[in-house]
């Protein structure tokens, strides 16, 4: 008899599709994609909260002290040009008077005119504080004197260092400087002769002025006062002012004035101009330096703590990888953690960056200097693309895992 086999069961040949209503395998054809992967997501941040809590302090610190810097960029170069003027006037204007009629010694022909000065702040485009002076030689309280006519007020928002004792003087008085006052025997309420040439007139001391430079010998008087003991109204013998920006602020201002108004020339104070253009330039740099510094060490950090993540996830991607997970879901959970991690990074970047700028501000300069919102996309540029270079690494190794080896724990 020969053996009887049992009839086999219909089988799928290798390669037919499955039947129709059975769902097809992978999780590369699940319907929603964003939706596994926001699931991958979720639980990673479940299951490593603490090591994305040290990632997002990592991005956080790189975009406080981006926010901090920027911030303070604009805001210390204004302070900075504030404190600087106590350096005194960075720019001059003179009389633009030809060869021959300086030589004649003609006071008329070498003297700026009030009215010329008062289209120079419509030429700067700034209503900067144009302080006109007029100097003579001459004697005050029988010594020997350089006399100088001006506004007091305006004359010491340009010296804010200078001391004054007791303090600035209300209607006709003048000031003496210390050792020009020690010589003439005189003090603050007393009477003093002061002349030029012929012509000589008594004046009030108010105050006097000690600076430890040449203006501890001259004797300050109301313009007005020297114009009419001269009998030269509505002239004077320079200008000074103070323009920010540093160098190349004070050439600006220069050039402009000299090609706008012929009969006047502007003569900038290198030695002031240049110190606060150095020292401003300085300022950039080291705050430049600083940030730099600060966003690798943030980048390293993050690259750190990110690869670490991966290798405590290899089986977890494996798994995900076993059951059909492609490329893609690995690159969106990636990609999802690292973009939350930019934005939230920026976001406690730029509240903690205002609160430090205005730490910094009236630390330093004795009121607050207030965070600007051109700041915010800077700070959000910066932090995504230190996110993105940081991930680089740590998503090619998560793409190389293979099921298999992780699997086994290889």
């Amino acid at each position: 008899m020969g053996s009887s086999r049992l009839p086999a069961g219909p089988q799928a040949p290798a390669g037919r599709p499955a039947p129709a209503g059975r769902p097809p395998r992978g999780l590369q054809h699940e319907p929603s994609r964003f939706l596994t992967s926001a699931r991958f997501l979720i639980r990673s941040l479940n299951l490593r909260g603490a090591a994305f809590l040290l990632a997002l302090l990592a991005v956080t610190v790189g975009a406080t002290v981006t926010a901090t810097v920027l911030n303070l960029k604009a805001g210390l170069k204004d302070k900075m040009s504030r404190e600087l003027r106590a350096y005194g006037p960075n720019l001059l204007i003179v009389p633009r008077a030809d060869a021959a009629a300086q030589r004649a010694g003609d006071p008329a022909s070498i003297s700026l005119l009030e009215e010329d000065l008062r289209a120079v702040p419509e030429v700067l485009g700034a209503p900067s504080a144009v302080v006109p002076a007029l100097i003579a030689g001459g004697t005050a309280g029988g010594h020997p004197a350089t006399i100088v006519g001006a506004d007091f007020e305006a004359l010491h928002r340009l010296y804010p260092g200078w001391r004054l004792d007791p303090a600035l003087p209300a209607g006709p008085a003048c000031i003496l400087g210390v050792a020009l006052a020690g010589r003439a025997s005189a003090r603050a309420g007393d009477s003093i002769e002061i002349g030029s040439g012929t012509a000589s007139a008594a004046i009030r001391v108010a105050a006097v002025l000690s600076t430890g430079e040449a203006e501890d010998e001259q004797v300050f008087v109301p313009l007005a006062f020297l114009q009419n003991l001269l009998d030269r109204p509505g002239q004077v013998s320079f200008a000074a002012l103070s323009i920010d920006g540093g160098a190349e602020g004070v050439a600006r201002a220069s050039e402009a004035i000299d090609r706008a108004l012929p009969r006047l020339r502007a003569r900038p104070l290198p030695a002031i101009a240049l110190a606060q253009g150095a020292l401003l330039d300085r300022l950039d740099r080291m705050m430049l330096l600083l940030t730099l510094v600060i966003l690798l060490l943030a980048g390293l950090c993050l690259v750190t703590t990110l690869m670490s993540m991966v290798v405590e996830r290899e089986s977890e991607i494996g798994l995900a990888r076993a059951i059909g997970a492609g490329d893609g879901e690995i690159f969106r959970m990636f990609l999802g953690e690292i973009g939350l991690l930019g934005v939230l990074g920026s976001l406690a970047g730029l509240v903690l960056g205002a609160g430090v700028t205005r730490l910094i501000g009236e630390r330093l300069f004795g009121a607050p200097i207030e965070a600007r919102l051109s700041v915010a996309p800077i700070v959000f540029g910066l932090s995504m693309v230190i996110c993105l270079i940081a991930v680089y690494v740590p998503l090619r190794r998560a793409l190389s895992i293979q099921p298999a080896a992780a699997l086994r724990g290889e």
